[in-house]
């Protein structure tokens, strides 16, 4: 690599070049039965260079030297045509890495046959246990992934990584009712996945919902579940933090840093070095190291995220927040790994203290959320009416209203932490909201 560098300096005042190897096996589900099995490999190589603060990009297949000298002279064409960026700075410098953590390598080559097994005893599992059950879908999924990214300013940094994944969406047919599709999921750095725990988790919900309720308007206790807050989170609030979002004056969050912006019981922050993390980074997408940055600590917001680019248009430093996206091979800001603090109590403990209220496992409509000012209009679907203390049974109802004024209604956090491989990585407990306004449906 440090000889194409050097070929790409005849071209180009900075270089970068990116090589990216992934290998994915799936298995998926559908109406009961294995659908698909397969594995996708790829290598890209993606080369970014600038030129009198021309940017140049260029993406190919494969990591071939020669493939590579070709993209680079690419790259250098096409910097010519486009106009100077006086915005543009440099790209980083090295900097300190954190220990690279040792990835699984029994993920590296997994077999199809083994994602099989698991996933066919999944659906035998649940269908002796339910035999009004029907397996709608769901898959099994490991993936593997190597990067080396390696610049004209000396970074030079290799990782690799790996995790599994299981999800089944399950639907009942009882007696006339029909349950809403109901989702249950595992995500972890091994091959463990707890085939037995998502079957159970995912059956519990399908036994409420056969008992319809009807919903009405009213102002009640609300417990948002991991799917249901990554979900909302992901498209209302996460977006806020961006550091790109400040300099464009598109951020809610201008000029609250050291506010108090949500109830003193959430602690939020980004480090994919967190013990559950699925993706243990120790640099970003541009090579810059990543860290632990707070974003909301007891209720007060601590500071946004940077990438390179936009970190030194603002006259201060990445936190290692550059996304690579691997289809164009641009840079922007996003997070690696969101976790918000757990609590001391269990999920069971909070729902027993609520007299009325509901246990919302999914929220359809979170991506039309606007993460300008936080609104959101959301069908609360599962969701699961709460009554003296015990669930009774599903429901559905609508919740329209704003990020920031619900995370001040948060009351209590659950201390069971569950991993959501949603847009961002989010590991969160359940969240109980008081006085939320709903709409009967």
């Amino acid at each position: 690599m440090e000889n194409l560098i050097r070929f790409g300096e005849k071209f180009f005042d900075e270089l970068e070049i990116a090589t990216y190897r992934e290998r994915e096996v799936g298995v998926g589900v559908e109406l009961n039965e294995v659908s698909i099995a397969g594995v996708k490999s790829r290598a890209i190589t993606i080369i970014r260079g600038v030129k009198d603060k021309r940017l140049g990009l260029a993406v190919i297949d494969g990591e071939e030297p020669a493939k590579i000298r070709e993209a680079i002279e690419t790259a250098a064409k096409m910097a010519k045509l486009n106009s100077p960026d006086e915005k543009w700075v440099s790209l980083p410098e090295p900097g300190k890495y954190r220990e690279r953590p040792k990835p699984n390598e029994e993920l590296k080559e997994v077999s199809p046959d083994i994602l099989v097994e698991m996933t066919v005893r999944s659906i035998k599992l649940a269908r002796e246990k339910d035999p009004h059950i029907t397996v709608a879908g769901g898959s099994t999924t490991v993936s593997w992934l190597e990067s080396s990214i390696i610049n004209s300013h000396g970074i030079d940094v290799h990782q690799a990584f790996g995790n599994a994944f299981m999800f089944l969406e399950l639907v009942g047919r009882k007696e006339g009712v029909v349950t809403p599709g109901i989702f249950e999921f595992d995500a972890r750095t091994d091959l463990n996945l707890d085939v037995e725990g998502v079957v159970e988790r995912a059956l519990k919900k399908v036994k409420w919902a056969y008992n319809v309720k009807a919903s009405k308007n009213e102002e009640v206790p609300i417990i948002l579940s991991p799917w249901a807050i990554a979900g909302l989170f992901s498209f209302a609030l996460f977006p806020a933090f961006s550091g790109e979002r400040l300099v464009k004056g598109t951020t809610p969050l201008a000029e609250k840093i050291g506010e108090q912006v949500a109830n003193d019981v959430l602690t939020m922050y980004d480090d994919p070095f967190h013990e559950l993390s699925l993706a243990k980074m120790v640099a970003d997408g541009e090579g810059v190291p990543t860290r632990r940055n707070v974003l909301i600590e007891k209720g007060i917001f601590k500071g946004f995220v940077w990438d390179n680019y936009w970190a030194k248009v603002y006259g201060t430093e990445s936190t290692g927040n550059g996304k690579r996206d691997l289809r164009s091979g641009g840079i922007s800001i996003g997070l690696n790994t969101v976790v918000i603090e757990p609590g001391k109590r269990s999920l069971e403990d909070m729902i027993s203290e609520i007299e009325r209220g509901y246990l919302v496992d999914g929220l359809q409509g979170a991506h039309s959320s606007n993460p300008d000012n936080g609104n959101f209009a959301v069908t609360a679907n599962p969701a699961y009416l709460i009554e003296d203390g015990e669930v009774k049974g599903a429901s559905v109802f609508l919740i329209a209203g704003n990020v920031y004024e619900l995370l001040k209604q948060a009351r209590e956090v659950s201390k069971e932490l569950t991993v959501m491989p949603a847009m961002y990585t989010v590991i969160t407990p359940h969240i109980l909201f008081e006085n939320v306004k709903i709409a009967g449906k």
